[in-house]
């Protein structure tokens, strides 16, 4: 007896069985072009996504935890002579993201399902141009889980070419002063801007909202911190 698509990919994605899947992920499959699910072909790009992935010789950016990729889709939208790579784990917001794409028939942007600590894996040296990480977990009590800290740095050494640079927007006011603390001591990279109110400053006018942006904005009113973080050697 043949097996169930939705076996098949349950077993590839985790170990227990279930008797109800996840509708989600019977439709990654229905996105070839915007949506990569499987790491042993994402590991296979490593160094050569602009061919691969594109066919083209493009600069390459990545987001790390893309959401429903209203952000992943602005950015590829407004700069067409870029690639960008977003990465995020759940099913839902794989399809939603790629959904998006597809309606505005962009071919400049892929989903990855892929966590980013594991960027090294499937990311060549000095291949990517720029980095957005966009209101992660501030992980309050927990400070050592983030994904922004000096470890990252580490990463980005490997990954980023030099004049590389990471943007970082979160509404997380101490995570803000975190990073911007942290960053003094960084001996590749340097805060070349920061602002803790981004929709009143200069960068307002180029910004791309993401979900979450929106929904500080209109129901909370919470001021957004951004920055920028260029790699300097």
């Amino acid at each position: 007896m043949k097996e169930r698509l939705e076996d098949t990919l349950w077993r590839h994605f985790f170990t227990n069985p279930r008797t109800n899947y996840n509708p989600y992920m019977v439709k990654l499959v229905e996105y070839p072009n915007h949506i990569i699910y499987d790491s042993e072909i994402m590991d296979s790009y490593k160094g050569n996504w602009n061919q691969k992935a594109f066919g083209n010789n493009n600069p390459v950016y990545l987001e790390i935890g893309s959401g429903s990729g209203n952000f992943a889709v602005g950015m590829a939208a407004k700069y067409p002579e870029r690639n960008h790579l977003a990465l995020e784990i759940r099913f839902k917001r794989l399809v939603l993201s790629a959904t998006k794409a597809v309606k505005r028939n962009l071919n400049n942007v892929v989903f990855l399902r892929r966590r980013g600590e594991d960027i090294t894996k499937f990311i060549g040296e000095g291949e990517i141009e720029g980095l957005y990480i966009n209101f992660p977990d501030p992980w309050e009590g927990n400070e050592k889980n983030r994904i922004l800290q000096p470890k990252l740095f580490e990463l980005l050494d490997v990954i980023m070419k030099v004049e590389g640079t990471l943007f970082f927007k979160t509404d997380h006011d101490q995570y803000y002063a975190d990073v911007l603390e942290f960053a003094k001591d960084l001996e590749k990279y340097e805060v070349i801007y920061h602002t803790d109110d981004l929709h009143n400053s200069p960068k307002a006018v180029d910004n791309i909202r993401t979900e979450f942006e929106d929904l500080f904005i209109c129901k909370h009113n919470k001021n957004i911190n951004y920055i920028e973080i260029k790699k300097i050697k």
